[in-house]
């Protein structure tokens, strides 16, 4: 693997997978009357609240595709997760052999290129894993990004409209932590009420730029019998910068009852293998 796919699946998979945004815009909505927005807003947190009942960790088979008009590419392989910040990629080759691996516990990343015998590493504040995660993107929060979820905290919600297209409803919202601490940002999350999942995710800079464009789709439960309120979504589309690059994360095959330690989310370089600090 070269250090241009090193770059594409740093950026986007360290993500949260999620790519910088540049050419989306705040979305058009409709107003709602008060009673509405007080019935969107309550159906809205019992989701969330509920949602924190859900199990912390997931596993599952995973296309990964890059579409732009500078590059294209495909790789497959398998992503776990646990909540709140563990994430572990594994890109097989068409063999179905390890070609690359890619883990963070929401601090420190370490990405292993077999074909290269090299492993890079670093925390997820270095320059070099800060470039391909916007501002917008809490490394801490990678699990609910990859669940389609919100992470559990307090949340304030600024207002509520209608989606023009009737798909749910928008909510202008932000963690009441990052308010707190005058970060400026905002969510705009796309809500399905009947549905009660999350169709998009934005996150705006104070100044109304969009830094993070995720779309869900195909929501399904990761087994058996699972709880509605627990599914996953089964396609992740994250629209991005001004070279109109789409990443899309097709998942499925889910292990149920998945369960992960720390420790599962260490990579170990191989003998012979040169680890590279990342800055």
């Amino acid at each position: 693997m070269n250090r241009v796919c090193f770059r594409v699946l740093l950026g986007g998979l360290a993500v949260f997978l999620l790519l910088s945004g540049g050419c989306a815009t705040l979305p058009t909505t409709r107003p709602l009357a008060e009673l509405q927005q007080q019935q969107a807003v309550a159906l809205f947190r019992e989701t969330m609240a509920r949602q924190q009942d859900c199990p912390c960790c997931l596993d599952a088979q995973v296309r990964l595709s890059l579409k732009s008009l500078v590059q294209n590419g495909t790789i497959s392989g398998f992503v776990q997760a646990k909540a709140p910040s563990f994430l572990k990629f594994t890109g097989l080759n068409p063999l179905g052999q390890p070609m690359m691996f890619l883990a963070t516990d929401g601090t420190f990343f370490r990405y292993v290129a077999v074909p290269e015998a090299k492993g890079y590493e670093g925390l997820v504040t270095a320059a070099a894993f800060k470039k391909y995660a916007p501002q917008g993107f809490d490394p801490a929060h990678a699990f609910y990004w990859l669940a389609g979820r919100l992470a559990p905290e307090k949340l304030r919600i600024f207002s509520v409209a209608q989606d023009p297209e009737g798909q749910g409803v928008w909510l202008e919202l932000a963690y009441a932590a990052d308010v707190s601490e005058g970060k400026g940002l905002r969510r705009h999350v796309l809500f399905d009420p009947t549905e009660k999942v999350i169709l998009r995710h934005l996150v705006a800079d104070p100044d109304g730029r969009i830094m993070v464009d995720v779309r869900y789709d195909d929501y399904a439960p990761a087994s058996e019998g699972g709880l509605d309120n627990c599914r996953l979504p089964g396609v992740i589309r994250i629209h991005a910068d001004n070279n109109g690059a789409v990443m899309e994360l097709t998942l499925g095959d889910w292990l149920p009852d998945a369960s992960f330690g720390t420790g599962d989310f260490r990579v170990d370089l191989p003998p012979g293998f040169q680890l590279v600090p990342v800055q």
